[in-house]
C-alpha cells in the first residue's frame, strides 16, 4: 500500500477518535453539571428516583423495560444492538445519574437510535424503568464480584 494512502487512513482514524473524545467530554460535562445539582434543560425536577428500592415498582419497571427497551438493549439491559445500561458509567458508582437516565429515556438522544419516550410513557413509568435498571446494575456488580472471588479461590 502506498505510504500516502496509509497516512490518509491514519489521519482519518485520528479525526474520528478526536470527535469521539470530544463527544464523550461534552456528555461528561452534562453529567457533571447534573450531579452537582445544576439544572439542565429538560431535566426532571426530582433529585432522586421516587421509586428506588420499591419492590412493586421494580417489578413494573422490569415489565415496562421488557415491552419498550429490551428489543434494543437486550435482556436486563446488558446491551444488544444498542448500548448496555447496567455497568460502566450506568452502573453503581458510575458517572451517570438517575436524572440523566430519566432524561435520556424521556427525550431520546439526537443522532442515535434512541428515540424519545415522553409521549409513550408517563414520568412514573420512566422512573420505574430507571429503578429497575439500577437494581439490575447492582445485581450485575454483585455477580461480577462473586465471580471474581470464586476465581481467586480456585
Amino acid at each position: 500500500m502506498p505510504r500516502i494512502l496509509v497516512l490518509h487512513r491514519l489521519l482519518a482514524v485520528g479525526v474520528v477518535a478526536a470527535f469521539a473524545c470530544l463527544a464523550a467530554t461534552v456528555e461528561t460535562g452534562n453529567v457533571s453539571a447534573m450531579s452537582s445539582g445544576q439544572s439542565q434543560p429538560g431535566a426532571p425536577k426530582a433529585s432522586t428516583n421516587p421509586f428506588a428500592g420499591d419492590r412493586a415498582a421494580l417489578t413494573e419497571g422490569a415489565d415496562l423495560f421488557g415491552r419498550n427497551c429490551q428489543q434494543c438493549h437486550s435482556t436486563r439491559g446488558i446491551g444488544g444492538k444498542c448500548p448496555q445500561l447496567i455497568h460502566g458509567a450506568w452502573g453503581p458508582e458510575g458517572a451517570n445519574s438517575d436524572e440523566l437516565m430519566f432524561r435520556t429515556i424521556s427525550e431520546g438522544r439526537a443522532n442515535t437510535q434512541m428515540g424519545a419516550f415522553k409521549d409513550a410513557l408517563t414520568s412514573d413509568e420512566i422512573w420505574k424503568i430507571v429503578a429497575y435498571l439500577r437494581y439490575e446494575a447492582q445485581r450485575y456488580a454483585q455477580q461480577r464480584k462473586d465471580d471474581d472471588e470464586d476465581s481467586t479461590r480456585r
